[in-house]
């Protein structure tokens, strides 16, 4: 990141220095600027901007621990739809699963995570009210196409017609003019952000909920 001042800090992702990812990538970090800076969601910077010989330092309040793609999706308030679905009391314990270290069966994960946008516009495709309106059986297998396990699939890696095997079944990526995910229903999710990278895997973010195939 460089010597980076709290006037240069943003909200969003940014690399950091360590490798202790399932590709050797450098792992990601999300940063939330308010009237604070929280980072990964868990820690605080309380003191900022102590410039050193060789660089700065911010203080923070807790030890940076090493992220999830769950740590991802509960940190980024642009995911608490998602998160909503994810821990809703009829679903299968996504988080457990999604928290598996990397190494360990069935991690490492490639998701897709779609945005609370891209949520209120399945509501309206849908004519659903809310969230809780989807079927317990309906929203599992509409998580489970979003993702893809043991396998940490960065956007490099995609290429045009490629099947991408999910956990609620086959979706097809291209690449040419934009990454974009294709369903079963032939509807279009684009990749706006790609290669947030945690220790048990990546996240991509989509604009529109991939779904499952609907009879």
């Amino acid at each position: 990141m460089g010597d980076v001042r709290s006037t240069d800090i943003e909200t969003g992702y940014v690399s950091t220095l360590s490798t202790a990812t399932p590709n050797g990538k450098k792992m990601s970090m999300y940063i939330e600027k308010t009237s604070v800076v929280k980072i990964n969601g868990m820690s605080m910077v309380t003191n900022a901007d102590n410039v050193v010989d060789n660089g700065v330092i911010h203080l923070v309040d807790k030890v940076i621990g090493l992220p999830t793609v769950v740590t991802f999706a509960t940190s980024n308030a642009n995911f608490s739809t998602l998160v909503a679905a994810l821990t809703r009391n009829d679903q299968p314990n996504f988080v457990a699963t999604l928290s598996t270290a990397n190494g360990t069966n069935p991690a490492p994960f490639t998701v897709f995570a779609p945005t609370n946008e891209a949520f209120g516009n399945l509501l309206t495709e849908l004519n659903a009210p809310n969230l809780a309106a989807i079927d317990a059986a309906t929203l599992t297998a509409t998580l489970n196409s979003h993702v893809v396990a043991g396998a940490n699939v960065i956007a490099s890696q995609l290429s045009d017609n490629m099947t991408v095997t999910t956990l609620g079944g086959n979706i097809t990526a291209n690449v040419t003019g934009g990454a974009k995910l294709t369903d079963a229903n032939n509807r279009n999710s684009n990749i706006i952000a790609y290669d947030v990278q945690a220790s048990n895997g990546v996240v991509h973010v989509i604009d529109k909920v991939i779904l499952p195939a609907l009879n």
